[in-house]
């Protein structure tokens, strides 16, 4: 899948999960990079690139989230 086609996808989210197209797309990016212009499928030599990719992924959501509620409140 492309990056236009996944785009494509991150178009559909409901409204109320607005916030959670960057998530979305940094864990694309994690899990499927793009090497070379084209989806990289293979297996990552050093596990701790995508776990870290994970893990930095949904710390950052996490922040921005917790940034957001606390400016509605």
């Amino acid at each position: 899948m492309g990056k236009n086609r996944f785009e494509n996808i991150i178009m559909e989210f409901a409204p109320k999960f607005e916030n959670l197209k960057p998530l979305a797309r940094e864990l694309r990016s994690a899990l499927l990079p793009i090497r070379d212009g084209d989806i990289f499928t293979g297996s990552f030599h050093d596990y701790d690139i995508m776990y870290d990719g994970m893990i930095m992924a949904f710390n950052t959501a996490i922040g921005r989230l917790g940034k957001e509620e606390q400016a509605i409140t």
